[in-house]
């Protein structure tokens, strides 16, 4: 699988996951609200660390 992919994927996901946490809250808690930052957070923590990856197998020549 490419890194583009991947990456594309988890943007989508992150899309999708905001516009639905904001035009459909699953509970007017402050946990539901942090649940769901915390989810979008991870994800974009997630593309970061493939980015660097891929930034150190550019550097290093390492294969994947």
């Amino acid at each position: 699988m490419k890194i583009e992919v991947l990456l594309q994927r988890l943007e989508e996901e992150q899309a999708t996951l905001a516009v639905e946490t904001l035009t459909q809250p699953s509970g007017r808690e402050a946990y539901d609200f942090g649940r769901a930052v915390g989810l979008y957070a991870g994800i974009e923590r997630a593309k970061i660390v493939l980015i660097d990856l891929v930034k150190e197998h550019e550097r290093k020549g390492f294969d994947l």
